[in-house]
């Protein structure tokens, strides 16, 4: 049995690839051993970039098990050189960092600055929750689905700061968005040119916005694959007969 980790795009096309295959799956998007009737031979996470961290301790656990374990990883993004991005490798100093320039650029400005979050709502409600917040109003890109635009109004964020769209986006259309928005830092994470961290970053820059950038970390173990391609080229090399 595989187990396909996810809800991002990429997981999608995954999942139609496997179907294609005649394969058998099953589609979630956080898995347990006590979740699951019947122990997986192959587990794919094509999660959230910003879940990689989460899904290592489960990558050691399949090892442990002798489950095949592959990765989605994007690759990572060249980033130009700029002083207004502020890189950072977890999510506690992306907060740092968040609270400082909210600091700064109110004091700056003289007025309530615009935090444009693109990270997802994984760990939306720490920055919503955050002290700073109270001084700065938090616009929040989703994926247009139900649930996750539900989760946003339940931390309290307003219907009118829910930007609920598909990407990825053009830089075009991601300067017109953090135009209109009159955004004054981007939050976002280096989620490769799959994600469009680029287009994100060149749009950002050209508004003159601060970027708290979460980049990645080597948080998962064993195998990883850079494309949906390369990863259902792993799937027909090495389970050609799981039907």
């Amino acid at each position: 049995m595989i187990i396909l980790l996810g809800e991002t795009a990429e997981a999608g096309e995954i999942a139609a690839g496997l179907k294609i295959r005649g394969l058998v799956f099953e589609r979630t998007q956080s898995w347990t051993e006590k979740a699951c009737p019947q122990t997986p031979s192959v587990i794919l996470d094509a999660s959230h970039p910003s879940s990689s961290g989460k899904f290592a301790t489960l990558s050691q656990w399949c090892e442990q098990r002798g489950i095949s374990f592959l990765r989605l990883e994007r690759p990572e993004t060249k980033i130009p050189a700029s002083p207004l991005i502020f890189p950072v490798y977890s999510w506690e100093d992306a907060l740092l960092q968040l609270k400082q320039s909210v600091e700064n650029l109110s004091q700056k400005k003289g007025r309530r600055v615009t935090i444009f979050v693109t990270t997802g709502s994984h760990q939306l409600e720490s920055v919503v929750l955050s002290p700073f917040a109270s001084s700065a109003r938090v616009v929040v890109r989703i994926l247009p689905q139900g649930h996750l635009v539900e989760k946003c109004r339940d931390m309290g964020i307003h219907p009118r700061d829910i930007v609920a769209m598909q990407g990825p986006f053009s830089k075009e259309i991601n300067r017109g968005l953090f135009k209109f928005y009159r955004a004054d830092i981007l939050l976002t994470l280096d989620s490769g040119l799959a994600g469009g961290t680029d287009t994100k970053i060149s749009a950002a820059l050209e508004l003159g916005l601060e970027i708290v950038l979460v980049k990645k970390t080597k948080a998962s173990t064993g195998l990883t694959a850079n494309n949906v391609g390369e990863l259902l080229n792993w799937v027909d090399d090495n389970i050609p007969n799981m039907r």
